[in-house]
């Protein structure tokens, strides 16, 4: 997988967006559209991924703005992704995946 800068003619486009809990308590991580939650111990950062598209006229198809491959939102507990590319992937800084309900707390915050 390329990053936007490196891409070949032909490769669909990367995006990828930091994410660090700088709180003391757990962060809630979700991806939209597809409802993943992932968990961030204090300290920790994960890197969320999206793959655009190569055969649309806007790569970032789930956006209003065709350059915009993410949308944040912050709710009570952690922050809400949601990503405009075809599909997704949450992943630690190494470029481990991780799974959806990573870390997630047998009771989560509401």
């Amino acid at each position: 997988m390329t990053d936007l800068a490196t891409r070949m003619p032909g490769e669909p486009p990367v995006a990828r967006l930091r994410v660090h809990n700088d709180a003391e308590e757990p962060l809630e991580l979700s991806v939209e559209p597809w409802g993943s939650d992932h968990w961030l111990h204090p300290g920790e950062t994960a890197l969320v991924w999206t793959v655009g598209s190569t055969d649309a006229e806007s790569p970032w198809s789930g956006t209003t703005h065709g350059d915009e491959p993410f949308e944040v939102s912050h709710h009570g507990r952690g922050i809400q992704v949601h990503c405009n590319g075809v599909r997704a992937h949450v992943t630690d800084p190494d470029g481990v995946v991780l799974e959806c309900g990573h870390q997630r707390p047998e009771t989560p915050a509401r």
